[in-house]
């Protein structure tokens, strides 16, 4: 599998977007960065979903327990599968991963970030690790679906968005930007614990919040932290503030939702109706 390192951003030239997210009837669930949705018949929430030994995200809604699993973005179209674990038993899950347009950028990054030093390569690899670690942290505790917007600004770029730095390919945009002023207040999404913060070579100063049951956000490129690694927060609780640290050209926070430790598109929670969406259009 391709890595998929944070990307960060620049100065973009291309379109910016508004603060609207896209409405449930334009998101397609089963598609590189989506979700794969399945009800769970003849299943009991006290037992747990492996997946190679991996936990998956569970949850139940009308009376009804689906699971929802994040489809890694370098994932082959077409026809898919998944063999789960539930209390011994194995299940196979066929599902299709359907086709998506993703928009093209191009940025202007500063040398710094594109001719690393052996000191900032080696920087960046123990950062890398040091993430990597963080995010097989498990959070038993069901999370609140239904996400509100963290910053309040203009949308600069959205995830599986294909980017082209100083005129080369770089790795797809793995989340959503926001561009706002300097300041600008971060709320938490939706609660959840502070596992990680820090302040690396790419990311700048960040936040990694677990909402639970492998699903978790990290903020980046922040001015000010201002939450502590343990912390419980509240959905709407103010957590920190947008700046341009790290690998990035202007004010603006990069937000990536991570499942099942694969980045995914965080549009799929910020619409109000989704969960029911969600039931609506499971397999």
């Amino acid at each position: 599998m391709k890595s998929f390192n944070l990307s960060l951003l620049v100065i973009i030239v291309s379109t910016t977007f508004s603060i609207q997210v896209r409405a449930s009837d334009d998101l397609v669930l089963n598609t590189k960065g989506g979700l794969y949705i399945h009800e769970l018949k003849d299943y009991d929430l006290s037992s747990s979903v492996f997946l190679d030994n991996q936990r998956l995200l569970a949850i139940r809604h009308k009376d009804k327990n689906f699971l929802i699993y994040g489809i890694p973005y370098d994932s082959e179209l077409g026809e898919n599968s998944l063999e789960i674990k539930i209390n011994n038993e194995i299940r196979r899950l066929d599902f299709n991963i359907k086709p998506k347009f993703f928009d093209t950028q191009k940025i202007r990054i500063s040398s710094k970030y594109s001719n690393l030093s052996l000191a900032s390569q080696e920087r960046v690899v123990f950062e890398s690790n040091h993430l990597k670690q963080a995010k097989d942290y498990w959070y038993n505790i069901f999370p609140d679906l239904k996400f509100t917007i963290p910053a309040n600004g203009i949308v600069t770029g959205r995830f599986g968005t294909k980017r082209f730095y100083n005129g080369k390919a770089g790795n797809p945009h793995n989340g959503l930007d926001i561009g706002a002023e300097k300041g600008t207040k971060i709320m938490a999404p939706s609660a959840g614990k502070i596992i990680l913060t820090g302040h690396y070579y790419y990311n700048g100063k960040f936040i990694l919040l677990d909402h639970g049951m492998g699903l978790k956000s990290i903020f980046i490129h922040l001015d000010e932290i201002l939450v502590e690694k343990g912390q419980l927060v509240k959905k709407g609780e103010l957590i920190g503030k947008i700046g341009n640290t790290g690998k990035s050209s202007g004010p603006h926070l990069h937000w990536s939702l991570i499942l099942n430790k694969t980045y995914i598109d965080p549009e799929y929670f910020l619409n109000s109706q989704i969960i029911d969406y969600f039931s609506l259009k499971v397999e």
